[in-house]
């Protein structure tokens, strides 16, 4: 076995998995890491960004829109502890994300000795947003390691991994046996359940179909188009699944939120209509599920790689903790050549209601279907979105067609903002052959907005979509609703255009809906990093008529 530092023993780790892309900010604590990086720099492209949050977030932008894990590099204490929003959001959206950090020396780690950047328990610190962590103790033991964290993305339910090493230790040395991928035991379906499941499918008069966030990564989409279309099931997509069915697609009736940010959908009540649904790879929130009024009907078969999410927040018939594309497969096996389909009636009850749902969303948001529906004019297919928590994008998240996976990303999970910039940056870096639009607010912008730099240093080439209201959006919004006592709201934000002039970026401000879509499609044309600032202090009505 060859003689390695534990730094090139990371690395060679790292390259074994097949990691090619690696984001993070050096540190003292890593500069042996960083040793071994640079003899490697030919195999694995190291983005540096300027906070550890937002490196969080490209890391998540990249695992969401390429379907593989995204790796950050941090270093004890304050730049591990800079990045627990991020994990905190890939945790709960269903994202795989390596973290791997230093920690203080050996002889230091909890003693309370103070020793650089000591912190008093770094692996508690991130065990409320991880899968799984551990420190490695010794260099011999970091192969292992990361065998396992490999194999548990995809095996488990997609969250990140936090694996700390002490930064003495990256510069010893020892024998390594770098070891090669292991073949993951996918969970399939327990036979008796599925077999209980089929029955409920197969014998049902008005099926539907529940799509959720894990389906981005276990896939299978060719294989739950088959279904439905062999079943005859209507079907919907939950909270961070948008994309994950073709929202073109016939049976598609697009996405099952409503009420609060979303608006009046008719599909909510329309749920409970239905005899059986099949709910696939969703944890069904409480925020955008039940706390929403969305029902369901009694009869649900839940699917899920994580059980203990199974009828937290609905009663199930038939529970499967397993990976959702393995089970379709079994269904469609379990099927043979034997079509299930519902009945005329309920294929032209389905269709109507997709009609009445469009049809609702011009009564109530016309303007923004307007403005969404232009853009979307104007793009490639294979556009991506990221989008933060803003206005704009709560309106999106239903007035903009999509028909791709892993192509409309936000932080659904944990719901915080200073996600869209950075992520869309981490999903160029991952697919750059595809455009990357980032729709963020003024406020959510500025979260990240030191990130710029990191964009011209790499060749990292996103559009920027700033919707500027000079104000939290959202929250005045809400305040408006509960009698108009605002404050702390409003924003005093800088030129946006001159902020991305000084990084040598272009920018166009617009302020209306032609203006818009025009430097859009430019943009998107010109495939470069560009700023579109959309001016609407009044709100999209106002926007639509300029």
């Amino acid at each position: 076995m060859p003689q390695m530092t534990g730094g090139q023993a990371v690395v060679a780790s790292l390259q074994a998995q097949g990691v090619d892309t690696v984001f993070g900010i050096i540190s003292v604590h890593t500069l042996d890491l960083f040793d071994a990086l640079f003899d490697r720099q030919d195999d694995v492209r190291f983005i540096g960004g300027r906070l550890e949050l937002g490196c969080g977030y490209m890391a998540d932008g990249y695992s969401r829109a390429t379907g593989r894990p995204g790796v950050i590099l941090t270093s004890t204490g304050p730049g591990a502890a800079d990045s627990v929003g991020a994990m905190g959001e890939a945790y709960f959206s269903a994202s795989s994300i390596l973290q791997v950090t230093t920690n203080v020396e050996a002889e230091f780690v909890g003693s309370g000795k103070m020793a650089t950047h000591e912190t008093k328990d770094q692996l508690g610190m991130f065990a409320a947003v991880t899968d799984w962590n551990a420190r490695i103790g010794q260099i011999e033991s970091i192969p292992d390691h990361f065998v396992e964290a490999f194999v548990r993305f995809r095996e488990r339910r997609p969250r990140p991994i936090e694996l700390e090493v002490p930064t003495d230790l990256l510069g010893q040395s020892a024998e390594v046996e770098v070891l090669q991928p292991r073949e993951p035991d996918v969970p399939q379906g327990d036979p008796a359940q599925v077999e209980r499941a089929w029955n409920l499918l197969r014998n049902a008069k008005r099926p539907v179909i529940f799509l959720g966030e894990e389906i981005h990564t276990t896939g299978g989409g060719d294989d739950i188009i088959q279904l439905a279309e062999r079943l005859g099931a209507p079907v919907v997509t939950g909270d961070g699944a948008k994309g994950a069915f073709p929202e073109n697609h016939p049976l598609s009736l697009g996405m099952a939120l409503g009420n609060r940010i979303w608006g009046q959908n008719p599909v909510l009540d329309w749920l409970s209509d239905c005899d059986v649904a099949l709910v696939l790879g969703s944890n069904l929130p409480y925020r955008s599920t039940a706390g929403v009024g969305l029902n369901l009907p009694k009869s649900i078969i839940h699917v899920l790689l994580d059980g203990e999410y199974i009828g937290k927040n609905y009663d199930t018939e038939v529970g499967i903790a397993a990976n959702s594309g393995a089970v379709v497969r079994q269904f469609l096996s379990a099927a043979g050549d034997t079509d299930t389909g519902a009945s005329d009636d309920y294929r032209a009850e389905a269709a109507n209601l997709k009609q009445q749902i469009y049809a609702g969303l011009r009564e109530q948001w016309g303007p923004e279907l307007y403005a969404w529906e232009s853009i979307r004019s104007v793009i490639p297919d294979d556009t991506i979105f990221s989008l933060d928590a803003t206005v704009p994008a709560n309106r999106a998240v239903r007035c903009l067609p999509m028909d791709r996976p892993r192509s409309y990303m936000y932080p659904h999970g944990w719901a915080g903002l200073g996600f869209g910039f950075p992520a869309a940056m981490g999903a160029k870096v991952g697919r750059p052959e595809c455009p990357v639009i980032c729709v963020t607010g003024d406020g959510g912008f500025q979260y990240n907005a030191q990130e710029l730099g990191t964009a011209v240093q790499y060749g990292i080439n996103p559009i920027v979509m700033v919707f500027n209201d000079s104000a939290w959006g959202v929250l005045k919004g809400y305040q408006q609703d509960r009698g108009g006592r605002r404050m702390a709201t409003d924003l005093v934000n800088p030129d946006f255009i001159k902020l991305f002039d000084s990084y040598g970026i272009g920018g166009t401000r617009v302020h209306n809906v032609a203006e818009m879509t025009r430097a859009v499609q430019d943009a998107v044309a010109a495939d470069r990093i560009h700023l579109i600032e959309v001016v609407m202090p009044d709100g999209f009505p106002a926007f639509c008529r300029g």
